[in-house]
């Protein structure tokens, strides 16, 4: 999710750069350095402020994007601004216990639904588009 709002963090490629390099190569396994640890709260850090993170304006269509893996919800909520869509929310949650044993296309749909109910709160029951 960190990519996907890449172009609201400052030189997010330099940042970045010991976690692409820990997580490509013929490894198996993923080495995790000090390195890779400063870079993850760099990121952190950096998607957590400004500009990266912009307040919700409530004249603008919201737009919600989700992802469900091992049984984790995880989105982020956005709004147009200029040809892009600024984060204004980013969301984390993980799935109950009946929706663990349904297949991928079902956790996912469950996902988009527990997420979309946490980003009303935010919305203020506003139109969300996924």
């Amino acid at each position: 999710m960190a990519g996907f709002c890449r172009i609201w963090v400052p030189n997010f490629g330099l940042l970045a750069r010991p976690l692409y390099e820990a997580t490509t190569g013929p490894e198996t396994f993923l080495t995790w350095t000090a390195e890779c640890r400063t870079a993850f709260d760099a990121i952190k850090k950096a998607l957590m402020s400004a500009p990266a993170l912009g307040l919700p304006d409530m004249t603008k269509p919201f737009f919600l994007y989700v992802h469900e893996r091992r049984g984790v919800a995880a989105g982020v909520l956005t709004q147009p601004l200029g040809s892009a869509k600024r984060p204004v929310a980013y969301f984390s949650k993980r799935l109950d216990p009946t929706s663990l044993g349904w297949p991928a296309c079902l956790r996912a749909v469950a996902a988009t639904a527990m997420l979309a109910e946490e980003a009303r709160k935010l919305t203020l029951g506003r139109l969300l588009l996924t």
